[in-house]
C-alpha cells in the first residue's frame, strides 16, 4: 500500500513540475510574443486603450496620430495618418489586425509609454497609458518633391545630411496609404511592384556607373593614380575573356581619370579595377559601409547589406578565382546597391571621407514636452582621406558642370555627382542612377535617386530629381 501511495506521490509531484514549467514558458518566457501576435483579443484591447504617441516630421507636420472614440463609455483610440501617403514605408502603420511596421514598430515602445517610470505609473493604475512623440528628420517639402517625380515609376530617394547622418528624405515608389491598411489591406497587397516594399533600404540595384566613385577613390588612396594619370581608350578591352564596352560603343582615345569620371569612360575604370586587384577594391567597398546594414532607426532586417547578388560570391576581398574585378569597378558584376548605401558613398565623400551613421529619429518628447531621448551623432565608417575625397569632390564636380551630370546642375550653386546606368535583363531597358551633394564647397545634402526600367539614362531621368530634392533642402536652411 505504502509503495503504491509513493507512486502516485510521485506521480502528481512530476505532473505539478510538467504544469508549473508549462505555465512558466507561456506565462513568462513565450508571454512577449503571444501578447503581440495580431489576432489575439487581449491584445487587441490593449491597443485600443493606448493613446500612442505621434510621429511627427522635422518641421512637426503630423504623420501619425492616434484618435479618441467614446465606445460603450470607454474611451478608445485608433491610428490615423493625416499624410497617409508621405512616406508611407519608412512611417510604417500600426494597426490591430495588420500589425506594426517601419518607425511605428521599431519605436513601439516610446510610442505606446512603455518606458521608465511612465510605465511604472501606468501599472500602478496612477495614470493613462499615453504614447512619447517621436520626432523625425524628414523634411516634408523635399519628400513631397520626391514622391511628386517619382510617381508613376518604380524607384527610390535617399537624401542624408552628411555632416550627421540625418535622413532627410526616405522615398519608395510606387507607395500607398496608410489610411487605407485597416479597409483595403488585401487589395494593397496585390498591387502590382510591391508597393508595401521600401526600395530605398530594401531593394538592391546593380549601381552602374555610380560605382566608379568607389573605384576612383581606391585609385587615388593607393598612390598608383592621380586625377591626371593617363589612359588610352579604344572603345572596348577584353576582361575574363569577354569584351568590355564604352556605353553607345563610343570611343575617346587619350583621357585622365578625371576625363573618365567626368565622362563615364567604362574601359578606363575597367582598366583600373584590374589594377587595384580584389583586395585594394574590397578594402575601399568595406570601408564604404558595404557589407554591413546601418539600423537607421528602422526594424532590425528591414535595412539591407550592399554587395553581391549571388549568396556564394563574397563579398570582396575575396579568394575566388576568376573574380572579374574590371567588371565590379564599373558597377557590374553581381553587384547590388541599395539607395541607402549609394546616399552613404556621396555622404562620404561630401563629408571629407567620414561616413555618419544615417538616423530617422532626431529625439522623442513627453506629452509634456520633456525630452526622452535625442540623437547624438556618431561616425558609421572612415571611407577615406580628407585629400582623397577633396580629389573625388572636384572630379564629380566636373561631371555636373561638363559631363553625364548635367541635368543636376544648380545655377549659382557647386553640384558634385555621379550618373549610373546599369543595364538589365531586358534589352533597351535600365536602372538610372544619380548619386551627388551640394553644395560642393561646403555640402549640406547629400542624395542618391534610382529609377527602375527606364529606357533612359540616369543623366536624363535621374539628376533632375535629384537636382530638385538638392534645391528643396539648401533653401530650407538658407
Amino acid at each position: 500500500m505504502n509503495r503504491s501511495i509513493s507512486r502516485v506521490f510521485w506521480v502528481l509531484s512530476g505532473g505539478f513540475v510538467l504544469l508549473a514549467f508549462a505555465l512558466g514558458y507561456w506565462q513568462v518566457i513565450h508571454a512577449s510574443a503571444i501578447n503581440d501576435r495580431p489576432g489575439n483579443p487581449q491584445a487587441i484591447q490593449r491597443m485600443r486603450l493606448v493613446a500612442r504617441g505621434p510621429i511627427v516630421a522635422a518641421d512637426g507636420t503630423p504623420l501619425a496620430v492616434s484618435v479618441s472614440n467614446n465606445v460603450s463609455g470607454q474611451v478608445v483610440y485608433h491610428r490615423t495618418y493625416p499624410n497617409g501617403t508621405f512616406a508611407p514605408q519608412t512611417v510604417g502603420y500600426s494597426n490591430i489586425t495588420q500589425g506594426s511596421t517601419a518607425l511605428e514598430l521599431s519605436q513601439n515602445g516610446w510610442l505606446t509609454g512603455d518606458y521608465g517610470a511612465e510605465s511604472l505609473l501606468v501599472r500602478l493604475g496612477l495614470r493613462s497609458k499615453h504614447g512619447a512623440a517621436v520626432h523625425t528628420t524628414l523634411i516634408p517639402a523635399a519628400q513631397r518633391i520626391a514622391t511628386q517625380m517619382l510617381a508613376g515609376q518604380q524607384g527610390a530617394v535617399v537624401a542624408l545630411d552628411p555632416r550627421t547622418g540625418a535622413v532627410q528624405v526616405m522615398a519608395s515608389s510606387p507607395g500607398y496609404d496608410l489610411n487605407k491598411v485597416d479597409q483595403h489591406f488585401a487589395s494593397i497587397l496585390t498591387q502590382p511592384n510591391s508597393p508595401l516594399v521600401n526600395r530605398a533600404v530594401q531593394q538592391g540595384y546593380p549601381p552602374g556607373s555610380t560605382f566608379k566613385v568607389v573605384t576612383a577613390t581606391a585609385a587615388l588612396q593607393t598612390g598608383l593614380f592621380t586625377p591626371t594619370s593617363m589612359f588610352n581608350d579604344t572603345g572596348s578591352i577584353i576582361a575574363s575573356g569577354q569584351p568590355l564596352r564604352n556605353f553607345a560603343g563610343e570611343k575617346f582615345g587619350p583621357n585622365t581619370l578625371t576625363f573618365a569620371l567626368t565622362h563615364s569612360i567604362n574601359t578606363t575604370f575597367a582598366k583600373v579595377g584590374l589594377a587595384l586587384g580584389a583586395e585594394r577594391l574590397g578594402s575601399t567597398m568595406d570601408a564604404f559601409g558595404f557589407g554591413r546594414a546601418p539600423s537607421v532607426d528602422l526594424p532590425a532586417g528591414m535595412v539591407v547589406p550592399s554587395g553581391r547578388k549571388d549568396p556564394k560570391l563574397n563579398l570582396l576581398p575575396s579568394n575566388q578565382a576568376g573574380e572579374d574585378t574590371a567588371r565590379i569597378g564599373i558597377g557590374q558584376e553581381q553587384l547590388l546597391v541599395t539607395p541607402l548605401q549609394n546616399a552613404m558613398v556621396a555622404a562620404a565623400i561630401a563629408d571629407h571621407g567620414t561616413i555618419m551613421t544615417p538616423y530617422l529619429v532626431q529625439r522623442v518628447t513627453d506629452t509634456g514636452g520633456s525630452v526622452l531621448m535625442t540623437h547624438h551623432d556618431t561616425v558609421f565608417s572612415t571611407a577615406t582621406t580628407p585629400a582623397v575625397a577633396a580629389e573625388v569632390t572636384t572630379m564629380m564636380r566636373d561631371v555636373v558642370q561638363e559631363g553625364t551630370g548635367t541635368a543636376a546642375a544648380l545655377s549659382g550653386l557647386d553640384v558634385a555627382g555621379k550618373t549610373g546606368t546599369a543595364e538589365t535583363s531586358r534589352t533597351g531597358i535600365n536602372d538610372a542612377w544619380f548619386i551627388g551633394f551640394a553644395p560642393s564647397s561646403a555640402p549640406t545634402v547629400a542624395v542618391a535617386v534610382v529609377i527602375e526600367n527606364t529606357a533612359s539614362q540616369g543623366g536624363v531621368v535621374a539628376a533632375p530629381i535629384a537636382r530638385a530634392i538638392m534645391q528643396a533642402i539648401i533653401a530650407r536652411s538658407n
